[in-house]
């Protein structure tokens, strides 16, 4: 699989390009919006109270864990969307990124949003990420989520 980066642009804050071709047959990954919590459920946590660096290292290892999930890593991703609360989020979050996302660079949108979900989340990071097919089919399929039992009506 080839990936073209688009009008590559010089030292940012942040790692990214302004576009991502992708040519050649891949297994396409849309992730919803993770932020910091550590895991799904009753006994998750909150990572990072109050620091962006923190919430922004769990919500990309969180990208990280589904992406593995589908057989692909952190390399696959081709496009990302970063919702902070603050502008002045983008560097602290920036530092933590570059050290996790190389060339090709993804693509990239930093949205300033007023709140996210829960008043203690400062990041929720989406991810749209092309795993070539062969690599893919090496690293293991695609685990589906388990079913929720259905409720019956009373």
């Amino acid at each position: 699989m080839k990936r073209t980066v688009l009008t590559k642009q010089a030292p940012h804050p942040w790692p990214f390009s302004h576009g991502v071709v992708v040519e050649g047959r891949a297994r396409l990954v849309f992730l919803a919006g993770q932020v910091a919590f550590d895991r799904h459920g009753a006994g998750r946590r909150l990572v990072g109270a109050g620091d962006p660096a923190a919430q922004t290292r769990q919500a990309i290892e969180n990208v990280r864990t589904l992406l593995r999930q589908a057989g692909g890593d952190l390399r696959d991703v081709v496009e990302m969307t970063v919702y902070a609360t603050s502008a002045k989020l983008m560097e602290p979050a920036g530092r933590v990124a570059q050290e996790y996302f190389g060339d090709p660079l993804p693509a990239q949108s930093f949205i300033v949003v007023k709140a996210l979900a829960r008043p203690d989340l400062m990041v929720e990071i989406r991810a749209i990420a092309a795993i070539p097919a062969a690599v893919a089919r090496r690293r293991g399929r695609a685990r589906p989520a388990p079913r929720r039992p259905r409720r019956g009506r009373g």
